[in-house]
């Protein structure tokens, strides 16, 4: 089967990133012939996946602008009947299926601080593009229950039959559960000492997983209790100077980051899914999120604490009382959070939609 799936960037960075990387590693595993329609490559990680990469070259543009040609260019040229099931990750109707990682209104409403002019611009932009899509592709999947009543909210004339919710699935032949040996040796790779209680914030989006708040909460406790440990993007200006806060860059392997450390942390203005929460259960770490993340939807008490908001009084008293414990493998199979079964779903939804 020939399958094509557009996306701005094939690279290892933020979740929809990693969802892009399941999503070829799963299609190539059942047999197909996966083809990716981008505009950034990451030239290390593009040779290591089964697929086939179709770049357009924009490099006569800015970064923002880079992405708006692409979205026309998709628009107009992308051929659905080129493929059997065709997906688009990004704002583009050109594919059969539109999945939905969030939607541009809903994270415009988190913000602080004024709007200007340009910024309304892209708003104006992104919200066109984003609606044209809804309107234009034959499915709609959202990664969450949540994401889909926000598409019902700001966007009405969208028909709700179209709409499904599959959420994002983990890929397990990366992230895995680590051996007692393999575990010691994690815990000293990074540093995590026995006395501490370290929690992991893993982040392309500072600003909006609420790192700010989050670092406000740890500077009222402990630091002969508590350490935090931020992974991903640069800090900018959310540099740490706390003592119990580390700040440790892009890390390649999370899996044995996820393991070492107690508790992950995702304290979300706006996070549609989160996927960064369910790797972490299924490396056995539980986690402290906020209501906001659609993985919220799935969580008992077994997986850790779910937060009404992400005020820094909040997670103060939230982590302050937080206790080790490991979370039971299983996870995964309970949501159907693994590819095979998410690649499953989408082709019966794409063959469902291939004849309307």
């Amino acid at each position: 089967m020939k399958v094509a799936i557009v996306h701005n960037q094939l690279s290892s960075g933020g979740g929809m990133e990693a969802y892009l990387i399941a999503l070829i590693r799963g299609f190539a595993a059942a047999g197909d012939e996966v083809h990716i329609h981008t505009y950034e490559v990451d030239k290390k990680l593009a040779p290591t996946l089964p697929c086939i990469v179709h770049k357009t070259n924009l490099f006569f543009l800015p970064s923002r602008w880079k992405k708006y040609y692409f979205l026309r260019q998709c628009n107009r040229f992308f051929k659905r009947t080129d493929y059997d099931l065709s997906l688009t990750l990004t704002r583009t109707y050109g594919p059969q299926v539109a999945v939905i990682g969030g939607i541009h209104p809903a994270s415009m409403n988190t913000r602080s601080g004024p709007n200007h002019p340009l910024r309304c611009l892209h708003d104006r932009i992104e919200i066109g593009f984003e609606q044209a899509m809804l309107l234009r592709t034959k499915k709609i999947v959202t990664h969450s229950k949540g994401l889909a009543n926000e598409i019902a909210n700001y966007y009405p004339a969208i028909c709700p039959e179209k709409i499904s919710v599959f959420y994002p699935p983990v890929d397990t032949t990366f992230f895995v559960r680590l051996e007692k040996e393999k575990l010691i040796q994690a815990k000293a790779t990074y540093n995590i000492a026995k006395e501490k209680l370290t929690l992991l914030f893993p982040s392309t989006g500072h600003r909006r997983k609420g790192l700010k708040e989050l670092l406000i909460a740890f500077s009222r406790l402990d630091p002969k209790r508590f350490e935090l440990l931020v992974a991903g993007e640069p800090v900018r200006s959310f540099t740490p100077t706390l003592e119990h806060v580390r700040y440790l860059g892009y890390i390649t392997n999370l899996s044995a980051l996820y393991s070492a450390v107690d508790y992950t942390v995702l304290p979300a203005r706006y996070e549609p899914f989160g996927l960064v929460v369910a790797e972490s259960l299924h490396c056995g770490t539980p986690v402290v999120v906020t209501r906001s993340a659609g993985v919220a939807e799935l969580l008992t008490e077994q997986e850790g604490v779910v937060i009404d908001n992400n005020h820094p009084d909040t997670l103060e008293a939230i982590i302050s009382q937080l206790q080790r414990k490991r979370v039971a493998p299983g996870f995964l199979e309970q949501h159907n959070l693994n590819v095979s079964d998410h690649i499953a779903l989408l082709k019966k939804l794409l063959y469902r939609g291939a004849s309307q």
